[in-house]
């Protein structure tokens, strides 16, 4: 039975051990191998025929009760004792010679030590080269998992949509400012609702930013982080279990505040006399948006080629910019009078809508729109030293607080309950009456006046019918 054993044979207190394998009369082979091991656990100091000789200890003398070192060092030995034996006994089975060559490659094969110049050498660039690898994983696990990349990853699927494109954008800026504020990067995972109140006490009491604006940036920060996770087939986006439910503020809508335009006001716009041709569009602007409930982006789509006719009426259809929502715009005798007077309503106004924001403004106050109602203006406010804007809500003339989202809101707010409210959700793209009426915010104080209106009217025409039946003569019967 082959037997294995090791000999320390250096004088030295650390040194390379002998191994030495022998099996029957003709296997017998010592060879000095790279394994290194100290002195003091082989050599112990004892006494025979009354003199004091070195005895040198057999692996499995070796004190079990050692250090750790020591105890990691027998065990180590164990297993090479181990795998040597097991090799001899497959490779002398099969007929391989078994001489000092077979026990060199043997060992080397099962300690994998590092004794030469050229196996560090190569070995160190192994390691460099997996260290490398390593630190491209966490960078990569590490960049997957920011919530500013994140954001930058909507910015690929905005890139044909520019108004989403410049939302994701500028909640990408506001991430960096509050990162900056709070000397922190985040992650993904750290989008929780610790995270939601401290963003939000910083952007509200700090930054002056309004609930409904802070509300928004939350919202596109939630639809970032579970694009990631959601897009990530590697599986190490990691995401707070408060991720889909942590709070926002509420009741943002509540005191909303809607301007629109009234037909009463239409109509001055409309008899105003304006010759500036830049005023003029703006001014057509005006009163088809309000009239058609489209946006801006929407006005120049309603040309010659996009009518369509069903049982002799003609109308638009088409896809609206933003949404991609398919809508009918039917050409009623109002649009037919604003056509004519007007033309199709196509502009040279930038897409932004910032120079037609500003252009209306000046339409409506030469039209004399100047009653000083509530509203949100952009105003120039100082924060941390620096002159920021802001929207702030005070009284302000009506013509000041216009701009290009009065057309829809206007357009739903004089339709709605004129016509089926199906009719007016299927151009503003609200699914059901509610959302329409937040929207419009039926609550506020215009619509009393319409309710006593249409109720007035609707018992006056009651009691017409009441008195209609009592004038009515009957004839008496004769016989």
């Amino acid at each position: 039975m082959a037997k294995v054993k090791f000999h320390y044979r250096g004088k030295r207190e650390t040194g390379n051990l002998t191994i030495r394998l022998f099996h029957g009369k003709d296997i017998d082979h010592r060879l000095a191998s790279p394994i290194a091991s100290k002195k003091e656990y082989w050599i112990k100091k004892t006494t025979k025929n009354g003199k004091k000789v070195n005895k040198h200890l057999r692996l499995k003398d070796l004190n079990t009760y050692g250090d750790d070192i020591l105890k990691e060092h027998i065990n180590f030995l164990k297993r090479i004792e181990e795998l040597i034996l097991n090799s001899f006994q497959i490779d002398f089975n099969s007929g391989i010679p078994i001489d000092r060559k077979w026990l060199k490659s043997t060992i080397e094969k099962h300690t994998s030590i590092l004794d030469t110049k050229g196996k560090i050498s190569v070995a160190t660039a192994e390691i460099q080269q997996r260290e490398e690898n390593l630190r491209k994983i966490e960078k990569k696990i590490y960049n997957a998992n920011l919530l500013s990349n994140a954001i930058e990853k909507m910015f690929v699927k905005y890139k044909t949509n520019r108004n989403e494109l410049k939302k994701y954008k500028v909640t990408h800026n506001l991430l960096l400012k509050y990162q900056g504020n709070q000397n922190h990067i985040f992650t993904i995972k750290e989008l929780n609702q610790d995270f939601a109140h401290n963003f939000k006490n910083w952007a509200y009491l700090e930054m002056k930013y309004s609930k409904s604006y802070i509300n928004a940036q939350l919202k596109r920060f939630r639809s970032s982080a579970v694009k990631a996770y959601e897009a990530d087939e590697e599986n190490v986006v990691e995401v707070s279990k408060t991720l889909r439910s942590f709070t926002m503020f509420d009741k943002v809508y509540k005191d909303k505040i809607v301007v629109t335009l009234n037909y009463d006001e239409l109509d001055k716009i409309d008899n105003k006399e304006i010759s500036d041709p830049r005023l003029y569009d703006a001014k057509k602007a005006i009163l088809i948006g309000c009239e058609t409930g489209l946006r801006y982006s929407d006005l120049n789509k309603l040309v010659d080629t996009n009518i369509k006719n069903v049982k002799g009426v003609n109308y638009w259809k088409f896809r609206t910019e933003k949404t991609d929502t398919l809508v009918q715009i039917t050409v009623s005798n109002r649009m037919l009078y604003l056509i004519e007077k007007y033309g199709l309503p196509q502009t040279n106004y930038p897409n932004n809508g910032v120079k037609l924001n500003e252009d209306i403004k000046t339409v409506c106050a030469l039209a004399e729109i100047n009653e000083s109602i509530k509203g949100k203006k952009a105003t120039v406010i100082e924060i941390n030293g620096k002159k920021v804007t802001r929207n702030k809500i005070d009284y302000h003339p009506k013509h000041d607080l216009i701009t290009s989202r009065t057309f829809r809101r206007s357009f739903a707010t004089n339709y709605y309950g004129k016509i089926d409210t199906a009719l007016i959700t299927a151009i503003t793209g609200h699914s059901t009456e509610l959302q329409l009426r937040a929207y419009i915010n039926n609550n506020d104080e215009s619509n009393v006046l319409r309710t006593k209106e249409q109720i007035d009217e609707f018992h006056k025409e009651r009691e017409k019918q009441k008195n209609d039946i009592k004038l009515t003569v009957i004839p008496k019967i004769t016989g």
